[in-house]
């Protein structure tokens, strides 16, 4: 069993970006980007000059302590500040395409973001646990996986687990036993112009550093604007409350999940808690599709509903169909399991070859020092 990478940034968001960038310096030395550009370059679709061009510009929009933390990162690599931006940007990139030409199916991908899938479930210990596939491009598991613990002035302190190197949060856990991860969803509104909007990871970290209760989730939601619509899957440690904010650009709207009386584990993929799904109509969309994903989630859980935890969350996220295996550039490169009241999360990381995490990686016991 392999122990998940733990790293420490203590301080301002300046020193935590040095510390940061210390600790990871060897995915910025020039063979290492090359390698790991060209082969998110062939999956995504985008230039180098493209990719140069939105990085900096994503960089500019950053609120600026996170502009801040980069910039830290790359004194503490030792390497230039857009070598750091065009690594930590490369996966979420846009394609290169002339004009008029048609969209690809790396397009498509890279747009609809991350086909994830989650469930929320009280097990025979009263408590609610999660589970949670993070589905995304095998390239990305060229870095590594790793967990950074947070402490800025000022604000919880959280910890993101997750692709070595990312400064922002997918998913993870503040000091106050909040929960927070995202999935992806399609957004029709545009950005808002009255209020500050943040790119959606970052996003996320910011909810976890200054959010202790899903109530104070609700009021970052309603007044920060995000670039991409997500689901933002949260679950309160002390108290066993769940919610769901399906948010927009601009836009949310509030899901209280009632775990107590679900009948079995509430499932998540990318669509619309509240749009519900025929699952006696036919599916002909691809193996790896979020509907697909659903019904296969919900199938896993009434045919053996999960009891205790970590272990029967393992075997449901590893499951054929739940698991993401076959799509050539997308796997699930992470998973985990968490019980949020006792602080208690377990990890598995994928790996580049496309073996997929739940199944294939190296679950462990996630430990940190608060």
């Amino acid at each position: 069993m392999t122990t998940l990478p733990i790293i420490h940034t203590p301080g301002d968001h300046g020193n935590a970006g040095f510390l940061h960038g210390r600790a990871v310096y060897d995915i910025f030395e020039p063979a290492f980007v090359r390698n790991y550009l060209d082969h998110l370059s062939d999956a995504i679709g985008f230039t180098l000059d493209d990719l140069e061009q939105q990085a900096s510009a994503w960089m500019d929009a950053l609120p600026h302590h996170f502009q801040d933390e980069i910039v830290g990162m790359a004194h503490g690599a030792g390497v230039p500040i857009g070598t750091v931006c065009e690594v930590l940007y490369a996966d979420i990139a846009r394609p290169s395409r002339g004009p008029g030409e048609p969209r690809t199916t790396t397009d498509r991908v890279v747009s609809s973001g991350p086909m994830c899938s989650a469930l929320i479930a009280t097990l025979d210990d009263g408590r609610p646990w999660l589970g949670r596939n993070c589905d995304w491009l095998t390239p990305t598991l060229l870095r590594g996986t790793a967990g950074v613990v947070h402490r800025a002035p000022n604000r919880i302190p959280s910890i993101g687990v997750g692709i070595r190197g990312d400064v922002d949060i997918d998913t993870g856990m503040n000091a106050e036993g909040l929960w927070l991860h995202l999935h992806t969803v399609h957004a029709a509104d545009p950005e808002p112009e009255d209020r500050e909007v943040i790119s959606w990871l970052f996003w996320a970290r910011e909810a976890l550093e200054t959010c202790a209760t899903i109530d104070e989730v609700g009021s970052f939601v309603a007044r920060t604007g995000r670039d991409k619509g997500v689901l933002a899957i949260c679950l309160e440690g002390r108290t066993g409350l769940a919610a769901v904010f399906e948010c927009g650009r601009g836009t949310h709207t509030r899901h209280d999940l009632d775990l107590g009386s679900l009948r079995g584990p509430a499932c998540l993929t990318n669509h619309s808690p509240s749009k519900p799904h025929d699952e006696s109509a036919p599916w002909r969309g691809p193996g790896g599709g979020t509907i697909g994903r659903y019904r296969a989630l919900r199938a896993t859980v009434r045919e053996t509903p999960p009891r205790t935890g970590p272990d029967d969350l393992v075997r449901t996220l590893a499951r054929e169909g739940v698991e993401m295996r076959t799509p050539r550039w997308l796997r699930t490169i992470y998973s985990c399991v968490v019980e949020p009241r006792a602080r208690a999360l377990w990890f598995a990381d994928g790996r580049a070859d496309g073996t997929p995490a739940a199944s294939g990686g190296r679950w462990s016991r996630v430990h940190w020092d608060w």
